[in-house]
């Protein structure tokens, strides 16, 4: 018989088992107590560090530092301008020394869509917007000054926005995204933050606080030639661009750092941004450069043979599409079979499908002149995070389908665009008067009809003072711009390259 002395009884000596809702409340707060210490810190350094305004200059590829100022003094130092050296890019403009109290004075930043080509500034939405918001509000001097640069992306429009906050602007309108493939740069050098995770980490101010204390500031390998020169500015030019996603994705991170210090150095300066989603035509506009994918022989002979059905217009519409589709199976981001799809769902008026291929053709365009999907969605992230009310310049020029009804259909109206990116010079009246609605709610105005037909009678007489020789010179660029871009290969072809 055992010795019941040395039987252990389970409220003697036997731990009771924890449940297991317990067990996972006791990790729980275990790691609560480890991260709240972590929590604490950040909150502390939201809230006590200031931003560091030097770092929101620093561009992370290019070294800017060679780079001139863009407005000068004027002899008799009564106004800041534009000197004669920048013309080659910019069009004339100055504004006060000395600020009056009644000037309301707004920087427009940008390419050569904010200069207003093909035409020049007399005709660009910075203007319209002038006259408009001078109509609204006679109390003030509205003191538009256009700072569109010709073929600037966003580090080099970066670069004039630190400039001209110095100049106590009372807003400023930003519109940019469409010349950032335009210029040679490498980013093997660049560890961007590729997930969610590392992009967390990046806008954590304990993270950037402990990394400036761990490591030194590196600086930019790459020189910014304050010469601006594009590929296609280069004989040969456009042999240079190839497929190469990974340099796409680092054209579009960099956009991404850009366009955030460019955010940031607005909130640090307390001056209000007002940010436009850039827009540009997807129909009348073939891709600027095709290749297709390395193919097999076999793979080649198929295409080809699918190639020729698709660009048969003697044949239905229906089995054109399924050549096209039959294309885009053996080459999923070629270009030309992308567009030419569009077109034809387009102009057989199925906008859904159309809208798909017509923007897959601009965002797998080897030479990509217009903002891509990428570059837009960026834009519009930037703008939720940071709240700011974007200006949707893409939404504004999508008022009719393809059968010109009042119907929106998600693509823009090509009837609204002089080229690839140029709105007419009515869709710059049309980005004015949203932009200047913008600048009107941020300035408490309530338009009124008096108001709306003074700005009528003005920019009637703002246009009548141009002469034909301003219009020609315009024709003239807009020859031009087709010349810079002759190496197109949007021949509605799909052949390979």
């Amino acid at each position: 018989m055992p010795d019941r002395s040395t039987i252990q009884t389970p409220t003697e000596s036997t731990p009771p088992k924890l449940s297991t809702r317990r067990v996972w409340l006791f990790r729980l707060a275990c790691i609560a107590l480890a991260v709240l210490p972590l929590v604490a810190a950040e909150l502390y350094l939201r809230a006590t560090q200031s931003v560091d305004a030097a770092n929101l200059t620093r561009d992370p590829v290019f070294d800017t530092s060679g780079q001139s100022s863009l407005f000068v003094k004027s002899d008799d130092s009564s106004r800041w301008m534009i000197p004669e050296s920048r013309l080659n890019f910019f069009r004339p403009a100055s504004f006060a020394a000395v600020k009056a109290a009644n000037v309301r004075r707004i920087f427009v930043l940008g390419g050569s869509t904010v200069q207003g080509r093909p035409y020049e500034t007399e005709t660009a939405f910075a203007k319209w917007m002038q006259l408009r918001l001078q109509a609204q509000d006679p109390s003030h001097v509205y003191e538009v000054v256009n700072c569109g640069g010709v073929s600037y992306a966003s580090y080099r429009v970066a670069i004039i926005l630190d400039e001209i906050l110095a100049h106590s602007p009372d807003a400023i309108v930003l519109y940019t995204g469409h010349n950032e493939f335009l210029e040679e740069r490498s980013y093997n050098t660049i560890a961007w933050q590729h997930n969610p995770l590392q992009r967390l980490a990046q806008s954590s101010y304990l993270v950037r606080s402990l990394r400036r204390r761990l490591r030194p500031q590196t600086v930019p390998s790459q020189e910014l030639s304050p010469a601006l020169q594009t590929r296609l500015d280069n004989a040969g030019g456009m042999e240079r661009y190839v497929r190469d996603d990974q340099w796409r994705r680092g054209v579009a991170e960099h956009f991404r750092v850009t366009l955030q210090r460019m955010i940031g150095m607005c909130a640090a300066a307390e001056v209000p941004l007002l940010l436009c989603v850039p827009t540009s035509d997807v129909v009348k506009t073939p891709p600027f450069k095709v290749l297709a994918a390395e193919l097999d022989d076999a793979s080649l002979a198929e295409f080809q043979h699918h190639r020729s059905i698709a660009q048969d217009p003697s044949i239905a519409y229906e089995q054109r599409i399924a050549a096209c589709d039959a294309c885009l199976k053996i080459d999923p981001e070629h270009a030309g079979a992308h567009y030419l799809a569009g077109r034809l769902h387009w102009e057989n008026g199925r906008s859904r499908p159309a809208r798909a291929h017509l923007y897959a053709a601009r965002d797998h365009d080897v030479c990509p002149l217009r903002a891509t999907t990428p570059i837009i969605n960026i834009v519009l992230q930037l703008a939720q995070r940071h709240r700011l009310e974007p200006i949707r310049c893409d939404q504004l020029f999508d008022q009719t389908d393809s059968q010109l009804r009042p119907l929106p259909d998600g693509i823009e109206d090509p009837q609204r665009f002089a080229d690839h990116i140029h709105p007419t010079i009515a869709g710059h009246q049309e980005i004015a008067h949203a932009v200047s609605d913008s600048v009107m709610a941020l300035f408490q105005i309530h338009a009124s009809g008096s108001g709306e037909e003074a700005y009528r009678r003005r920019a009637a007489e703002h246009l009548d003072s141009l002469d034909e020789t301003y219009y020609a010179r315009g024709k003239q660029r807009l020859e031009g711009l087709k010349n810079w871009a002759a190496g197109r290969a949007g021949k509605l072809s799909l052949e390979p390259e």
